[in-house]
């Protein structure tokens, strides 16, 4: 089992470890079931190992041994990301977060007028080259707006339809023309005219 320079099992080793601990302990147990109860055994047990290697007292309760691996965390943490020995996780956060900032501002190439880029900027940047990106493929003005991009695909969407389909709308258009209903003109009659009648020689019922 491998062990680090302070003396403590490697993350990988540390289950197989408290695995060992509590077989050895009920197994004692069995051996002597009117020593003690089998849980507090355990809980002693474990509780005095996993205190060992995070560096608290011999008799720390779970509180305590908590309170330690919290603070060997924050620790560790803050020293990978260049914070105070004693920052809180709150300094350690903002420092991870203009890690972030700056490694992504450094991708973008974004500088800043005074001091480290921020969100705002490198938002600022991306948005600039996507629009650059967007307006050389439509073939718009290398520097324009984004209603002035729209405008340019629509004038270009719009002139690649009716040159596929201008001389065809046409042709619709003059057959509808043809197509729409004719009034016919002629004289009225008027209330004058006489209405013709059928004359018939065989008497009517």
């Amino acid at each position: 089992m491998t062990e680090n320079n302070n003396g403590q099992p490697n993350p990988e080793d540390m289950g197989a470890r408290l695995d060992e601990e509590i077989k050895e302990t009920v197994e004692d147990w069995a051996e002597d079931p009117e020593g003690g109860d089998l849980f507090e055994r355990i809980d002693v047990r474990l509780r005095g190992m996993v205190g060992g290697w995070v560096g608290a007292e011999e008799d720390a309760g779970w509180a305590a041994i908590g309170d330690k691996m919290d603070t060997n965390t924050r620790k560790a943490f803050g020293a990978w990301v260049g914070a105070e020995e004693d920052a809180g996780w709150a300094d350690i956060s903002g420092n991870i977060e203009s890690r972030i900032r700056t490694g992504i501002a450094r991708v973008f190439k974004v500088k800043a007028e005074s001091g480290d880029p921020q969100w705002a900027d490198i938002t600022a940047k991306w948005e600039s080259g996507m629009r650059n990106f967007v307006s050389a493929l439509v073939g718009a003005d290398r520097d324009a707006s984004w209603s002035d991009i729209g405008q340019d695909i629509s004038d270009k969407t719009r002139r690649a339809f009716k040159s596929l389909f201008g001389g065809k709308e046409e042709e619709e258009a003059e057959v509808r023309t043809r197509s729409q209903k004719v009034d016919i003109e002629g004289e009225e009659a008027s209330a004058d005219d006489d209405i013709p009648s059928v004359q018939s020689s065989k008497p009517v019922d």
